[in-house]
């Protein structure tokens, strides 16, 4: 325990007792027990307030772990980034070279291994030169400076500027506290000398940017404490005293002046014979300097900065790392974690080419563009890409650090992402599914005005939904159509239709579940005009979100984090994907199954199909075609493209987007064939696995829990999965004349406006989707409007 006293002493009695110490440091040493100086022929020279003094110094001295580098790493343990309020990376003394251990004896405590933790002889030439009033002399011995260095981490880390100026004052009775603690290590610790040699080459500054030989090490030479050489240490040992003034870098002749004078204590202590002498001060700084600068945070991870934003987030945001905000950016940036993270950077890479193929950092357009890919069963993300680079530039648009992907929680846009459009209406389609409905049932699909009326909006007490128009992109989309055929070919009357039949708080509910709710984490707003996405989402909820369908049901929270162990390799606790099954297993196989239908002869997405492997996927764009989606996967990995502009709503269509002409901007355009280049490059060599194969035909209504009912009927004899449903498709409906038929969509290449790539030019003839506009009221009516979000 330590204890406090409030006596004061004048500066003669402190005198007095730091003399008195010495003296009998000197003569006899201290008792180990109180370190009470023993009053045998020595009475007149302390006095016994002076004694009581020193007793009443604290002795309960705590050896204080130093701050660490914090580094992420990917799946495979690559490094990502280094986090550090201080550059410094701890290592054993046996991994740091006699050569460096010998420097610094030689320059800071030449009696090093013949003191206690004070060297008197040393002390008293100080004490002796200061009361004469000549410059001062310090005569602190390693010991001490490491008792000095470890009290000012501790202020620092504490955020407690008193503390530090108490471990740093220039006072006697400062220097009586050190001096106590100096002993009280050099007493109580087991290997006291290695262990405090080791603290202090790891813990002092010898660079003005690291802390510590080892990072010091690699900073300067590029290479381990381990392997310096002799002139290497003692150009090291020479920066201690003032790393700013003899950087190497900066004032590469006094560091060589430096450098020699270490070199020249280092001989006349017998660390080094002549010969080793005359060659290290023959050795140039600059034949030895091999700088390699390291930048802390996210601005050092490339293309990846963004996730690494995004695990930043993580463990901000999560008490397993500090009940405080506070707590855990210390602990981030001062604990030495090892954060092994779910990043794949094959897949990262992936996505980077693609994003650099369609729409690269830059581009004139000023579009924005983002990919994110999550693994269906676990939550754990893949890959997050965007077409920025990471920084702050408000000059310049294509710097951002901003996540297009992300949460606000995690580095995202503050009005929590973009409008989906109809990449939504796959969660309308899961609680029709849900009910026990069937994928075979028709509608007719001809524009349809919606009078006002009480819709089943049961978890909110305004369920009056004003006058609500809804159309489609063409006019072949009218007529009867199956909700499979209306889902692949992304028809709104059909989907306006479906959702009437509905309580929308049970598709808001079930999208809930799914990750799919407002900033704050609550169910969006229930209205009608849900089922053509006009609430804004995250890219990376959507990716997540279809993976459920992936997996059968589970839902598992995104996480970006495999791993963490702390500075002493202790595993910590990482937030968890919490997997639950939040639908029927059935029904989501069945979502899965439908949704393979948009890559099929009339869907949307008919020509983005993945290479020898089956798909499922969902296009979307909004009113003005200013946002545009494609959200899709197989059984191992689920995807979201977005574009649009980050800074509001701008139509794409009608430019040069990476230098290809876009006649229309829908999800088919860009974000489909975005998505198949990313998901053919980040599968190839992969086996390909199938979906689960139910019947497409009417069920059981899933049970409130979430069980697994089966369906039972509505399958054509001797046919199951997509079969079944094609043939059904054929038997229960007309095929519609739709856009995609032979003859609507070609435009020859002499047609096309000068320097657009042959191929390269969607026209207006090809699937386009709808949004809608909320009325005026605000009560949840709204009207189909023209080209975007329905479609496509």
């Amino acid at each position: 325990m330590s204890k406090t006293s409030a006596r004061t002493l004048d500066s003669q009695q402190l005198l007095s007792a730091l003399l008195a110490f010495i003296v009998m440091s000197t003569v006899g040493g201290l008792l180990v027990s109180g370190f009470a100086v023993p009053f045998v022929g020595a009475a007149s020279v302390i006095s016994k307030a002076s004694r009581e003094f020193f007793e009443d110094l604290p002795d309960d001295f705590k050896v204080l772990e130093p701050s660490q580098v914090s580094v992420l790493r990917a799946a495979d343990g690559t490094e990502i980034a280094q986090f550090y309020a201080e550059n410094r990376i701890v290592v054993p003394l046996k991994d740091i070279s006699k050569n460096v251990r010998n420097a610094v004896i030689a320059v800071e405590d030449q009696r090093f291994y013949q003191h206690e933790g004070v060297d008197p002889t040393g002390m008293l030439r100080a004490l002796a030169s200061n009361a004469a009033g000549a410059d001062r002399q310090g005569a602190s011995t390693l010991t001490q400076q490491y008792v000095r260095n470890v009290l000012v981490e501790a202020g620092i880390r504490s955020g407690d500027p008193a503390k530090i100026r108490a471990a740093t004052e220039p006072t006697t009775a400062r220097k009586l506290r050190e001096i106590k603690y100096a002993l009280t290590l050099e007493k109580t610790l087991p290997d006291a000398k290695n262990q405090i040699l080791e603290g202090y080459l790891n813990i002092a500054a010898f660079s003005p940017s690291t802390y510590g030989v080892e990072a010091s090490a690699q900073h300067y030479f590029s290479h381990s404490a381990k392997e310096m050489t002799i002139a290497e240490a003692a150009l090291l040992a020479g920066l201690t005293n003032a790393p700013g003034a003899y950087d190497p870098v900066s004032y590469p002749d006094l560091a060589k002046d430096r450098m020699n004078w270490v070199l020249q204590k280092m001989l006349d202590n017998e660390f080094i014979d002549q010969a080793q002498y005359d060659e290290a001060v023959a050795t140039q700084v600059s034949d030895i300097l091999n700088v390699t600068n390291h930048v802390g945070g996210c601005a050092s991870a490339g293309s990846a900065a963004y996730f690494c934003d995004y695990v930043v987030g993580e463990i901000q945001n999560s008490e397993l790392f500090g009940k405080t905000a506070t707590e855990r950016n210390q602990l981030l940036l001062r604990g030495g974690l090892q954060i092994t993270t779910t990043l794949d950077l094959r897949k990262q890479k992936a996505a980077d080419d693609t994003i650099a193929n369609y729409v690269p950092i830059g581009d004139p357009s000023n579009v924005k563009g983002a990919i994110v890919a999550v693994e269906p069963g676990t939550g754990k993300i893949q890959a997050m890409a965007q077409n920025t680079s990471y920084g702050t530039d408000s000059s310049d648009p294509s710097v951002s650090q901003i996540s297009y992907s992300a949460d606000y929680k995690h580095g995202g846009i503050e009005n929590n992402g973009f409008q989906p459009g109809s990449s939504f209406k796959p969660f309308v389609l899961a609680q029709w599914y849900q009910m026990g409905r069937s994928g075979y049932e028709t509608m007719n699909t001809d524009p349809t005005t919606f009078p006002a009326a009480n819709w089943n909006i049961s978890c909110s007490e305004d369920t009056f939904v004003e006058q609500w128009k809804v159309g489609n992109a063409n006019p072949g989309e009218g007529g009867t159509h199956s909700v499979v055929q209306s889902t692949a070919m992304s028809i709104n009357v059909a989907y306006a239709k479906m959702i009437q039949q509905m309580d929308i708080c049970a598709v808001t509910s079930l999208a809930a579940k799914m990750g799919m709710t407002k900033a704050d984490g609550n169910p969006i707003d229930p209205r009608p005009s849900i089922t053509l996405g006009t609430m804004n989402v995250p890219p990376l909820n959507m990716a997540n979100a279809y993976a459920t369908f992936a997996a059968h049901g589970v839902y598992c929270k995104p996480i970006a984090i495999n791993k963490v162990t702390d500075h002493s390799g202790t595993e910590m606790a990482v937030p968890s994907a919490d997997c639950s099954q939040v639908m029927d297993q059935t029904a989501a196989d069945r979502v899965a199954l439908t949704l393979t239908h948009v890559f099929g002869g009339q869907g949307t997405a008919k020509n983005h199909g993945l290479a020898g492997r089956p798909a499922a996927g969902k296009t979307g764009t909004t009113e003005e075609m200013d946002n545009a989606w494609f959200v899709g996967f197989t059984p191992q990995l689920s995807t979201a493209v977005w574009m649009g502009h980050s800074e509001g709503t701008k139509p794409m269509n009608g430019q040069y987007i990476g230098g290809r002409y876009y006649a229309t901007m829908y999800g088919s355009d860009a974000p489909a064939p975005m998505w198949k280049q990313f998901m053919d490059t980040s599968l190839a060599g992969t086996g390909a696995e199938p979906f689960t194969q139910v019947s497409l035909g009417a069920g059981q209504p899933a049970q409130p829990s979430g069980g697994n009912a089966k369906n039972t009927s509505g399958q054509l004899p001797g046919l199951t999965g997509d079969a079944g449903a094609q043939t059904a498709q054929t038997a229960q409906a007309p095929q519609a004349a739709t856009a995609d038929q032979p003859g609507t969509v070609a435009q020859a290449d002499a047609d096309l406006p000068a320097g657009q790539l042959p191929g390269s030019a969607p026209t207006a003839a090809s699937r386009k989707e709808f949004t809608t506009s909320l009325s005026p009221a605000g009560s949840g009516g709204a009207v189909a409007t023209g080209p975007a979000g329905g479609n496509g």
